[in-house]
This record gives C-alpha cells, structure tokens and sequence, in this order.
C-alpha cells in the first residue's frame, strides 16, 4: 500500500524553486585568486520559502528568519538573486538582484527585506575571521532586519545585568549591524530597549553563548504569530542553522483541541494546581484558547466539568521556548492520548496555507481530495493526499486562492465517508482541518478551524 509520507503534502510545488541550472557563473573577471563566501537571509515576514541564486544557479530555499549558510566561490563578480514560484506560474518571479564583486577571503550576507510586493535586497561585507588556537572569545554580529521595529539600543551581558543608559554594545536601525564583537566563552543575556530609553524592555533572551572561536549572528526580525511576544531575534551560525532566541517576558502558549469522539466535555488544569482552571467547559470539535505553559514540561489534567477529582486524561506535554502548539486530545474512551501539533505558520502574502490531521479511529487510511467544487470524485479525479493514516498530519502547506471542496474518501475508493466542505481560501489565510469520527463508525467529520482568528 503506497502512503503519503508524512509532510510530502503539497497542494501547489511551491517548496522548491525552479531554476534554470547552468554549468557556469557568468563573471566580468578572467582570473581567481581565492575564494569569499556568501549566504542569504530572508527577511520577509510574509513571505514564503525563498529562493537564493549566484546568476541562474540555485544555492538553495530560505525560510523566513533563515539562512543558506556560507557557500565559497571565486572571487570574481556576480550577480546574487531572490526567486518566488508563484502559483500557476512557470517560471520564477525575480524579486531582487545584488550584484557582488566577491573578494579572496572576505564574507557577504545578502538579505531580503520589504514586502514580497515590494522587495528590496541588500548586502554585508567582512573579512573571514581567521582564529589563533589560544583565542577564548566568540564573535557576535549584531544585526537589525525588522522594518517594522524602530531603532534599538543592543545590551548583551551577564545574566541579570540591567540596562544602563551607555552601557549598551551598540544602537541599530532597520538594515543595519554592528561590526563583530568579541565575549569570553560564558552565558549571556541579550536586552532590547528603544534607543535611549533602557527602562523599557522590548525583548529579553533566554541565555545564550557559544562555543570559542567561532562567529554567529543575532538578528532581529519582524514579530509572527508563530511565536509569542513584540519582537522576533534568531541565533545563526555560519553553517546556515537558524533557531529561535525565545523572550523570557513570553512563554511558550498551549491550546487544546476536543477531538475524542464519546468523550464528555472537560476542564483544563496544569501540574495538578487545581485551584486555576487554564480551559473550561471544552466540548466535542471545541478548540480552547492560548494559555501561557509554566514549563517546557507540563502535566496537562482534563477533567469532566466541574469535578477536579476525576480524571478525563492527564499526560506531560512538551514544549520549547518561544513556540506556540495545539494539543489534540484524540483516541476512544479508555485509550485516550494527546497528539501535539506545531503551531508554527504564518500568513503569507503569496498562498492560504493549510494543514490536515487525521484523529479518525473508526477508519484507517484516508485519501483526501481538495478539488474545484462540484468536481466528481470518480477515476480521473486524483486525491492530493493518499493513504493518510491516523495520528498523521500534513503539516502546513501553500494552497491556492479560491473555493476549494474537501473531500475524504477510504484508500484507493471514491466514495466519500463525509460530507464535503467548502473552504474559501484567500493569501494569508491558515487554517486546520482535522478528521474526527462520528456516530457511524467508517464516517468521519471534518473540524475546520481559521488560526488567524482563533484566540
């Protein structure tokens, strides 16, 4: 039985730009002496994957907050450029071009900031550190990529060292950086304020440090809703990994799901605290609102309503810094679990993005159709996804706009097992759709639910 591997959805081949591969990069100059390396960043916060080109040879897709990682080249001169693949397009949109006069030994950060309806691109240039073997400082490139965040006040000390007017490493504005800066191997904690005004905090990291002798950047993005607070900074390493610098001021937030089919409505407690009700009264298809998790590991206790000596379920569930997540509660009466689901999309100016869960016990595998409405499900009709088992999901994934008819049948049948929905699918919409059982086992619903509008 072919099944559709877990994140391998794709409604419209968005993921992976199409270019057109070339045996050599055109230059202006005869002759190397060396080599200089270069990467990319996307800065975009609407935007999707990205990808990042020397002249028409791809060096990779960016996510937003991302980085290809430094990749050497000749130092001869090149041309450096952003491509989208548009949905129903062919061939790639140009978004922006650098052109780069790539010197021996030096490193270029080529960023796109804008919007993607009005995209802009610049670069950074620094000479390649080069490390004696006695040295025992890391190097932090400081650097502001925010358009929407003004200028900032950059404190970087030991953890619990309170802003002082003066005492910051540096101030920056939108599209700018600070020259590399040297610590001593340890743990520090970096601060945001507005320039001159070290009262108010914009942002305060968990601790972080790095290993000696090497160089990463910490860079400040434009907020998303994928992670909680004001302002959004990234600890990048020179080989391209990009991970989340969390604000302490924000925990990470959990929000539940009722998705048990014959499991009665319940109330929500964390780590046995009985005396703060977190989610109350969640009925059957209900999503709960965000609630601020006290610990990357928490004891999650659902009760029926109003009765916090009985037990509906109760698992630990886990969380990192800086997230956001939906936990499902699925399963049947006495075997039920928790399914967890990143909630990590943001809206895109270019598709809808959707993701597809299935928490149906009373089938197997599901083949799901997403087709233009009153399209017969029959032998030509091709499902988008095939063979989704239970507790899988798609992960968010690019659509496209306009009316799309959902439609759930068995593996490898075309009759469907659920009534049809309709969504209406604009740029910027995220929405879940998460498969549930029903009275009639072998039918399943479908729960549909908008993440821009949940709470």
């Amino acid at each position: 039985m072919y099944l559709m591997i877990r994140r391998l959805f794709a409604l419209v081949a968005t993921l992976a730009v199409v270019t057109a591969a070339s045996s050599c990069v055109e230059s202006t100059r005869a002759v190397a002496t060396g080599k200089g390396n270069i990467r990319g960043i996307n800065a975009i916060v609407t935007a999707p994957e990205i990808g990042f080109l020397i002249e028409e040879r791809s060096l990779g897709n960016v996510s937003f907050k991302g980085s290809s990682g430094f990749s050497p080249f000749d130092d001869l001169t090149y041309n450096f450029n952003f491509d989208l693949l548009l949905p129903g397009d062919l061939r790639a949109t140009r978004l922006a071009t650098e052109f780069i006069d790539v010197l021996a030994d030096h490193e270029y950060t080529v960023v796109l900031t804008g919007t993607i309806a009005n995209p802009s691109s610049f670069f950074w240039e620094d000479p390649v550190r080069e490390w004696a073997d006695t040295e025992t400082v890391f190097e932090v490139i400081f650097a502001h990529v925010a358009p929407s965040i003004a200028e900032l006040d950059i404190y970087f000390a030991t953890p619990g060292t309170l802003p002082v007017l003066g005492q910051s490493v540096g101030s920056l504005t939108s599209g700018n950086r600070l020259q590399g800066l040297d610590f001593e191997e340890a743990q520090y904690e970096l601060i945001l304020t507005p320039k001159d005004d070290p009262a108010t905090i914009l942002y305060q990291s968990v601790q972080v440090g790095a290993i000696a002798q090497t160089q990463v950047t910490v860079a400040v993005f434009d907020a998303d809703p994928s992670v909680p607070g004001n302002v959004a900074v990234n600890f990048i390493s020179g080989g391209g990994a990009s991970s989340v610098l969390a604000d302490v001021n924000f925990p990470p937030q959990v929000r539940t799901l009722h998705a048990a089919f014959a499991t009665a409505n319940f109330d929500g407690y964390f780590d046995s605290d009985f005396s703060n009700l977190i989610y109350a009264d969640i009925a059957f298809q209900e999503l709960s609102p965000y609630a601020d998790v006290p610990a990357v590991t928490t004891l999650l206790t659902l009760t029926p309503v109003g009765n916090s000596g009985a037990t509906i379920h109760e698992d630990n569930v886990i969380v990192s810094a800086g997230s956001r997540r939906t936990t499902v509660l699925a399963g049947v009466p006495g075997g039920l679990l928790y399914f967890v689901l990143l909630d990590d999309a943001r809206p895109l100016e270019t598709f809808p993005v959707i993701r597809i869960l299935n928490v149906s016990f009373s089938t197997e595998f599901l083949d799901i159709y997403l087709l233009e409405p009153g399209t017969p499900i029959d032998d030509d009709a091709i499902a988008q996804i095939r063979g989704l088992p239970t507790l899988f999901d798609t992960g968010f994934a690019n659509s496209t706009e306009g009316l799309l008819e959902l439609t759930i049948t068995l593996f490898d049948d075309k009759t469907p097992i659920a009534t049809p929905v309709i969504l209406d699918l604009s740029n910027g919409d995220i929405f879940d759709i998460v498969i549930v059982d029903t009275v009639n086992p072998g039918t399943v619903e479908m729960v549909v639910f908008d993440n821009q509008q949940a709470p």
